[in-house]
């Protein structure tokens, strides 16, 4: 796991003073070591976070002797061994134990189609001088991030936004599209376009050439999801398949050179990922540490947390360590390190108990993680999953042609309301049975209401962007939405900012490709339905023996007092943050909606919480990465952690 920076079409225009200092600006991404190289029409840079072989036979930029390409790669490619001893058998030779090598050496023996031989996460750059042409990729579900920039005649690639505006400081300007459709609807890497103008996001699963002298790079989707008509036939083998593809997921992203943890918080996902890690890990590795979140009320005492769970779902494993990490109080300095590391806004509270977590995996040298993230898009784990199924249900047997009668339907509910409460379902219920009262919510209580007419009208284009024509049922569509657009690709972001922000790899197995193509052709009832939601996923740990975890209802998962935060001492945070003369944030919503915003939340009007969250990260992003000084290093935040941590 690293940094990467590039710089393609001639000589550098900038210092290589200033191409070192916008390197150093990922030193976070990769503090083990560190690598430049170059050419007439290619400097390429590289941080690293030593995780297979961590020797010298790992350093990059890595080049090839006999035919001088020179890659840069951020990520794993967890089938590198399989890879390998294939490549050997073509005729290869390898001189490292690296990834990087496989994939350098891939690129020789298949080119542009390597990426297809990759089961893995990425964002890799290679310059090839025999075709004097960069080819570049991402993987398949965008897990690593790629961002470039077309300035001065050159294509420029990063990481992270903050080095590409460190060598181009013109960028430091907002794309007020993705910004508006951000406050508008919470949407998060929707598009190719990042939250800096000039500032592009490569789309998952697509690689590209880029020629000095063109203009633009020529890019190419080379892998889509499943056709909606591909369905798998149902049948009880599915369970056996779904375990051997979940387990073999798992037992790749085990592979490493350093020690592997996993996030636990005794929910389903995480549950699973500890149960193919018990017995998926070689003999003599020790112990498993698994890290969940809890965290203090004002009185001091514990609040609600998922630990209870957590500590049943490791019982039965007797190499399995729990480690409760406090996810603290000081949220809003936090808030401010997440803002300028995400180079964006954010959504999700979850990014306090995630960044302790990361923070306590580093202190404990353990510089690997296992999560769950994809779950619930994959296979249904969400409300409005369990709300589209209970309407497709009732509907059917409404019209005669379904097999449930109405006693059945009643203890569908019954299951659903248990799961994600009464109010939130019967919430989602109504949202999908009459739409316009969803909108008129959003304007009254939502941040999108609070957005300024002239900024609404500038990017109305923006705002008004329709969903993609995507045929199959209305589940199949809002799945694949979700998976592929509207939740993962934001969820992925800050998770990947995150974990990167603490030199920590987070590894996922649910994002497996093998796995995600299984998902997708899995017939929905094996997803949601009778009550349950992720269906085959409790299939699986009832296999396994946790029973309890398999048949629990309420999750919890990592909770964060957001509302408390926001509304002590007389919401004084966000009035100060939000309502002060010099807030940035008024350029694009009305002061006055945004005090009418905080005054209800005060009051206790519900779900307004996580709206106020989002213009706060707005405004605190705009203060960190538009208007702060963003070109530092973060020598204050790697002081904390030691880069020989683990070596």
């Amino acid at each position: 796991m690293c940094g990467i920076l590039a710089i393609i079409g001639g000589p550098l225009p900038v210092t290589e003073s200033v191409a070192d200092s916008a390197l150093d600006l990922l030193q976070h991404r990769g503090p083990n070591d560190r690598g430049v190289w170059s050419t007439a029409n290619a400097w390429l840079g590289h941080r690293r976070l030593s995780i297979i072989d961590t020797g010298s036979g790992g350093h990059q930029p890595m080049r090839h002797e006999e035919s001088g390409i020179v890659v840069i790669f951020n990520g794993e490619i967890y089938n590198y061994i399989e890879l390998r001893d294939e490549l050997i058998k073509i005729g290869h030779r390898f001189h490292s134990h690296s990834d990087t090598e496989v994939l350098l050496v891939a690129f020789l023996e298949w080119g542009k189609e390597c990426v297809r031989h990759f089961n893995g996460m990425w964002s890799f750059l290679i310059w090839d001088p025999r075709a004097d042409e960069a080819f570049f990729s991402r993987d398949r579900f965008g897990v690593k991030p790629f961002y470039y920039a077309l300035v001065r005649g050159r294509f420029s690639v990063a990481s992270e936004p903050k080095a590409l505006i460190a060598l181009y400081p013109e960028l430091r300007k907002v794309e007020k599209g993705t910004l508006g459709r951000f406050l508008d609807k919470g949407l998060l890497c929707d598009s190719e376009c990042s939250f800096y103008e000039g500032i592009r996001i490569l789309p998952p699963a697509h690689s590209g050439v880029f020629k000095p002298g063109c203009q633009t790079p020529q890019l190419d989707r080379y892998w889509d999801f499943p056709r909606h008509e591909d369905k798998l036939p149902d049948s009880a083998q599915l369970t056996q398949d779904f375990q051997d593809l979940f387990e073999d997921a798992v037992r790749l992203r085990l592979r490493s050179d350093v020690p592997v943890g996993i996030t636990l918080s005794g929910g389903l996902d995480s549950t699973a990922i500890l149960h193919a890690s018990s017995h998926g890990q070689p003999d003599g590795h020790g112990g498993i540490l698994a890290f969940t979140s809890t965290y203090k009320t004002a009185s001091g005492e514990s609040g609600p947390s998922e630990s209870e769970w957590a500590w049943l779902a490791a019982k039965p494993y007797t190499r399995v360590d729990v480690v409760e990490v406090d996810a603290g109080s000081d949220w809003l300095p936090i808030l401010r390190r997440v803002a300028w590391h995400m180079d964006s806004p954010g959504y999700s509270p979850a990014v306090f108990p995630l960044w302790k977590i990361m923070s306590a995996a580093r202190q404990r040298k353990v510089p690997v993680l296992l999560e769950g993230q994809g779950a619930d898009e994959l296979l249904g784990g969400y409300t409005q999953y369990a709300a589209l199924a209970f309407l497709n249900d009732l509907r059917t047997t409404l019209t005669g042609i379904g097999d449930k009668d109405i006693a059945q339907l009643l203890r569908d509910l019954r299951g659903y309301r248990s799961t994600f409460g009464t109010a939130p379902f019967l919430l989602w219920l109504g949202r999908m049975l009459f739409p316009p009262l969803n909108y008129m919510n959003r304007a009254l209580f939502g941040a999108g209401g609070t957005l300024r007419k002239d900024f609404t009208q500038s990017v109305q284009t923006d705002l008004k962007r329709s969903d993609d024509p995507l045929q199959g049922s209305a589940m199949d569509r809002r799945l694949l939405n979700d998976f592929s657009r509207d939740i993962l690709p934001g969820l992925l972001h800050y998770g990947d900012a995150v974990s990167m922000a603490h030199s920590i790899e987070s590894r996922l197995p649910f994002m497996d490709y093998r796995l995600v193509e299984f998902g997708f052709r899995l017939p929905l009832s094996r997803k949601v339905g009778e009550g349950e939601t992720k269906r085959i996923l409790r299939g699986y740990l009832r296999n396994a023996g946790q029973h309890e975890i398999a048949s629990r209802k309420k999750k919890v998962g990592y909770l964060t007092p957001v509302d408390q935060w926001l509304t002590a001492n007389n919401s004084a945070v966000p009035r100060e943050v939000l309502l002060s003369a010099g807030s940035h944030i008024h350029e694009y919503c009305d002061p006055n909606k945004i005090e009418q915003l905080i005054n209800l939340h005060s009051k206790g009007h519900p779900r307004i919480g996580n709206h106020l969250f989002r213009l706060l990260t707005t405004e605190l992003w705009l203060q960190e990465c538009i208007f702060g000084v963003t070109d530092q290093t973060e020598s204050k935040v790697n002081a904390v952690y030691s880069v020989s941590a683990y070596n």
